[in-house]
């Protein structure tokens, strides 16, 4: 069965990461995470295997898509 990377956010607790598809085979994972007062973000692009890979680790630590 084939792997899929999910366009869409997903959060948990103050932090979000968003994946979002790109035309050339490759995923920007944008992450906020907001903590006592602070918020901080960051973003990567990387190729399709790894978003999915960071994409399934998250959705096992109980993320939920929004």
């Amino acid at each position: 069965m084939d792997r899929l990377c999910w366009a869409g956010t997903w959060v948990s607790e103050g932090h979000s990461i968003t994946f979002t598809i790109n035309d050339n085979d490759t995923v920007t994972i944008r992450e906020e995470y907001v903590a006592a007062g602070k918020e901080t973000s960051s973003h990567q692009i990387v190729d399709t295997d790894k978003a999915i890979d960071y994409q399934e680790r998250y959705i096992s630590l109980g993320y939920d898509q929004i």
